[in-house]
């Protein structure tokens, strides 16, 4: 009798073992071989779900983006919608799991990706999905211009990412919830 295999399981493996090779050697050392060997397999055992190189970056990001949903979900969990902004800000401004070498994936995807990669419409399509998370959260909380504020906490966001790269002693969850608190503060209240 045949094994019954989980897809998603199996994917889910695939995603983890892709990550676990952008920590260890970047983007440059992804690759279906690369792939196969850390998850001890053949190579057949990964392109059966994903056939391209693209197609693993793109299931990695999905994964990870899947969790991040469900961690803000969670986060977000019996928050009135007033709190929502302030909540969802120090979310965003947290440093867990992966969220380090998927910061380090997605500026390499961003910089070295031409126009017809899945993995960077994949990337810019929840940058625009966040953006709007952020403007309602923005308008519930109160904002005068809740388009305003969710563009300048879109791009806090952002530079705190590269930051967290760049000096991540000095760029931290710890030193980024004041602010982010304080800056939600100063755009929901008005002048």
């Amino acid at each position: 009798m045949p094994v019954e295999i989980d897809i998603d399981q199996r994917l889910a493996t695939i995603a983890d073992a892709t990550l676990d090779i952008v920590a260890a050697d970047g983007l440059d050392g992804v690759s279906i071989r690369a792939v196969a060997k850390r998850i001890g397999g053949s190579t057949t055992l990964v392109t059966n779900y994903l056939p391209t190189r693209e197609a693993l970056l793109r299931n990695a990001i999905e994964h990870a983006m899947r969790d991040w949903d469900a961690e803000l979900d969670q986060a977000l969990e019996g928050t009135p919608a007033p709190g929502r902004l302030a909540v969802l800000a120090r979310w965003a401004c947290s440093t867990t799991g992966n969220d380090e070498v998927l910061r380090r994936l997605f500026l390499e995807i961003l910089g070295r990706s031409g126009r017809g990669s899945d993995a960077l419409q994949l990337i810019r399509d929840d940058a625009r999905h966040n953006l709007d998370g952020l403007v309602d959260a923005a308008r519930d909380a109160g904002a005068d211009d809740a388009a305003f504020a969710a563009d300048v906490l879109h791009l806090v966001f952002r530079g705190f990412y590269v930051s967290s790269l760049e000096a991540p002693e000095r760029w931290n969850s710890e030193r980024m919830t004041p602010l982010v608190d304080r800056l939600v503060t100063l755009l929901t209240t008005g002048p």
